[in-house]
């Protein structure tokens, strides 16, 4: 392995970052930080000395705007004393008697409500309230038993503890897979079955961003990446954005992303949890040759109304949990974009990044024939949802979705005024019913509905272009499933049936070249899935198998799907995962009918002219590794994808107005490390591989070369530290250049009725190497303990560096001299918000 020395060093001075910049805790006497309050709140303080002589303390909180209440009541959960008012000004300290104690979760110092404390003399229990304490009434227990599903069983010994505030380490547990250990940030945790798992509520601060982006959360895998800093282009382990499929409540959604590609398009107020399958997949999930990520609001009813509102220099959002009843709850959320009221500095850089190399920055910059050009982009998305406890039996839900990313371009001159429009929206409706049965096994029937439009008019006076343009997905999808109990036996299995009705229309119009064309494309897909799970001792077993007919193909395809973890020892598992999978839509890039030049690509059915069926074949190897505060996973895969074409891998090359069929083959392994304790948390991820096409035409130069997403390196990492209500991250993310095919400079044009590039043999060269730093600073203000606020600043790319994401050649107007298309990152963005939550 082979990095320049540059990127190098700049990886050893960010590894050692923590140890040489931060300083250590404040230390004082705690007599001299009374007096202090004292002063201050004009109060006097009676004890006895041999109460607090020779104590002190670390960093102890004080803030002259919070009231002197706020000040008693950290020093009573912090220090076993007691603060008791005899008149308004005098305050008499006792040694603290433990008739009350508070639970904190040692990760994110949040209240635990629901522990279970049992008195080990009488057996008497206690449930604590939603403030995370307990009460003993009567008597003081001396030993208790403190029990939660997610934080196992634990015994303290009050008679031993110097204070009321006890930190509990959590332990989730699920009865049907058992999480293995935490990932790279607090609440993303590893299951036995290898599926990464996300809760976004627990997630901290993620360096750059001033949201939980749930998306961006997973570029901290080693496994996942994007060669254009956009969450529309995820590669996971070598695959295009469109082999992915994303899951909504079930519900399959088309668009991901606002701003073409640059933040995420699911409010993450609502989104509780962020599960990715990139290998062993479930039965139920089809029609995807990657990796599936599913979106899933939290499931247990609100007992309360709770909501909240955030804005930051790009959008404004807002969010409100309402429990109707006991038995029911409506939840709603929507976010929308801020640039009707202001073009921020954040909002500019964004769109610099957007729209380069587009119509819209070529002739805005240009300003030919004195066209004056403007333009007004905006986006917003809307979640709700209904759900209905019938009894204890029976559930429903009602879900709707809709996503939307509009933009207009307006060019003027003297004479004339034309506008351009593009429009992205994706709306999805979707009904569940679950049932279950007296002896706890479950039957859930699913009935989805998902329209993805992209739609949009080119009409510049620039070029004389007038053009109009759609691209059309309407998804139907019903499911009826079977889930068996969790038994004694350590066995369950899961049997269902599918019906997929899919519709995919393109329609475009050139009125300059009179051309016109129109494709509808449908299909049915009908899937009979099962899966047999087996957990028992040191042995855990998942085999998957679903059936697939694509009626347009006339195509029976069986896909199985399997994992195997072996655990010698608690601190160790080792897994082998393997699937096979198919997937009859993909999207093509079409370079001359496009958005603007800005939105490329369509979605297509396969038919076997236009695209074959897409089969996928994976198998890993995966050693993980946990014991305290580390955590160690290495793995090995291979992947090979066939039914690919040059028109859906993005050639801007000699392939770029070819469609050739082919496939790709990926091999490469993954590290990652992590240390966490109480307030710090650093990780770093690699993943080094080799990505090669092959393609059948006999015609091109090469038959087989780097795929276009080859980034042999790639490193993360991140650092993490929390200190009471200050949050700071600082991430780096360093990538191998990616390939680029040059041209011959020797003979660059090849001279004819219409000249061409003369290229030379594809993906041959590299770009120059990525490296990114980005930090964030959040502080969460201890105003009311009703209502949270939260301040974050973000800045993405602190170091200004100018990265190239790709590059391309193109002739220029007279066809006479070739003109170089570089794509660049994004410059240095700060970013800041304000949340608020009640």
């Amino acid at each position: 392995m082979i990095i320049k020395k540059r990127a190098a060093n700049v990886l050893i001075v960010f590894l050692f970052f923590p140890t040489c910049c931060f300083p250590q805790q404040r230390r004082v006497l705690f007599e001299t930080h009374l007096k202090k309050i004292e002063t201050f709140f004009n109060v006097s303080f009676n004890y006895e000395s041999s109460l607090i002589k020779n104590k002190f303390c670390e960093d102890c909180f004080y803030n002259e705007n919070v009231s002197l209440k706020s000040h008693l009541e950290y020093l009573e959960r912090e220090f076993p004393l007691s603060f008791s008012f005899v008149t308004s000004t005098k305050i008499v300290v006792k040694p603290l008697k433990m008739d009350m104690l508070y639970f904190y979760d040692s990760k994110d110092n949040k209240p635990l409500e629901h522990l279970l404390i049992t008195d080990l003399s009488n057996q008497k229990t206690w449930v604590t309230n939603e403030k995370g304490n307990v009460f003993f009434e009567d008597e003081i227990p001396r030993a208790i038993l403190v029990s939660h599903l997610s934080y196992g069983k634990q015994y303290i010994d009050i008679s031993k503890l110097n204070t009321t505030s006890i930190y509990l380490d959590k332990e989730i547990q699920d009865l049907e897979v058992l999480f293995v250990y935490p990932f790279f940030s607090t609440g993303t945790y590893k299951k036995k079955d290898g599926t990464f798992f996300i809760k976004t509520k627990e997630v901290g601060a993620l360096a750059g961003l001033t949201s939980h982006d749930v998306i961006k959360n997973l570029e901290n895998l080693p496994q996942v990446t994007s060669n254009s800093e956009s969450v529309s282009d995820l590669i996971i382990k070598g695959s295009t954005q469109d082999q992915n499929l994303f899951i909504w409540n079930d519900i399959k959604i088309y668009q991901n992303s606002h701003f073409f590609g640059l933040i995420s398009a699911f409010n993450e107020n609502l989104i509780s949890t962020v599960t990715l399958y990139d290998n062993a997949t479930p039965a139920e999930y089809g029609n995807s040759t990657s990796s599936v990520i599913s979106l899933e609001h939290d499931k247990a009813l609100s007992k309360k109304i709770k909501g909240g509102i955030g804005v930051n220099f790009l959008s404004a959002d807002g969010y409100v949990k309402i429990p109707i009843n006991k038995k029911s709850e409506l939840l709603l959320s929507t976010r929308k974009s801020l640039t009707d009221v202001w073009d921020s500095p954040t909002y500019l850089n964004y769109a610099k990044k957007a729209f380069q190399s587009s119509n819209i920055m070529t002739f805005n910059s240009l300003n030919e024939n004195a066209i004056e050009a403007e333009n007004t982009f905006d986006f917003h998305d809307s979640q709700l949802q209904y759900r209905l406890k019938i009894n204890e039996s029976d559930k429903i839900g009602l879900n709707v979705l809709f996503l939307a990313n509009n933009l207009s371009y307006i060019e003027t001159n003297s004479l004339n005024s034309k506008e351009s429009k593009l429009t992205q929206e994706n709306a999805a409706l979707g009904f569940n019913w679950m049932h279950t049965f007296s002896n706890k096994s479950q039957m859930e029937a699913i009935i989805n509905y998902s329209n993805y439009r992209l739609g949009g008019g080119n009409f510049l006076l620039s070029r004389d272009i007038s053009s109009t343009q759609s691209n059309n997905v309407r998804n139907y999808e019903t499911t009826l499933k079977y889930a068996s109990r969790v038994n004694t036996t350590g066995i369950t299995y899961t049997t269902g049936i599918s019906h997929e009705h899919l519709t995919v229309i393109n329609d475009i119009n050139n009125f300059n070249q009179f051309f016109q064309s129109y494709l509808k494309q449908q299909s049915n897909i009908y899937g009979v899935f099962g899966t047999l799970n087996y957990y028992k001792n040191k042995i855990k077993i998942g085999l998957n198998l679903r059936n697939v007919y694509y009626e347009l193909l006339k195509s029976f395809q069986p896909e199985p799907r399997f994992y195997i973890t072996y655990s010698p020892i608690p601190e160790i598992d080792i897994q082998l995962r393997g699937e096979r999978k198919t997937q009859n839509i993909s999207q093509a890039v079409n370079l001359e009918n496009n958005f603007l030049g800005i939105e490329k690509r369509r979605w297509f059915l396969a038919n076997n002219s236009i695209a074959p069926l897409q089969i996928s074949r994976q198998l890993e190897l995966d050693l993980g590794y946990k014991k305290g505060r580390h955590m160690f996973s290495t793995s090995i895969y291979a992947k090979t994808v066939k039914g690919i074409t040059t028109n859906n891998q993005g050639f801007q090359n000699l392939n770029q107005f070819e469609n050739l069929f082919g496939s790709y083959v990926i091999k490469g392994y993954t590290l990652h490390y992590n240390y966490k304790n109480r307030h710090l948390n650093a990780w770093l991820s690699y993943n080094y591989s080799i990505n090669k096409y092959k393609f059948k035409d006999k015609n091109l130069n090469t038959s087989r070369f780097y795929n276009n997403n080859d980034m042999r390196h790639s490193f993360i990492s991140g650092l993490n530290i929390k200190h009471k209500l200050l949050n700071f991250s600082l991430g780096m993310e360093y990538n191998s250049g990616k390939p680029y095919t040059s041209i011959n400079k020797e003979s660059p044009i090849i001279i004819g009725a219409f000249n061409r590039i003369n290229y030379n043999e594809p993906n041959r060269e590299r770009l120059a190497d990525y490296l990114k730093f980005d930090t964030s600073v959040s502080y969460n203000f201890d105003i009311s303990k009703k209502i949270d606020y939260k301040l974050t600043l973000g800045l993405i790319n602190i170091g200004n560096r100018k990265n190239i994401l790709n590059r391309y050649y193109t002739l220029t107007e007279d066809k006479e001299d070739i003109e170089i298309l570089d794509r660049y990152g994004l410059e240095f963005t700060p970013n800041v918000s304000l949340n608020i939550d009640f």
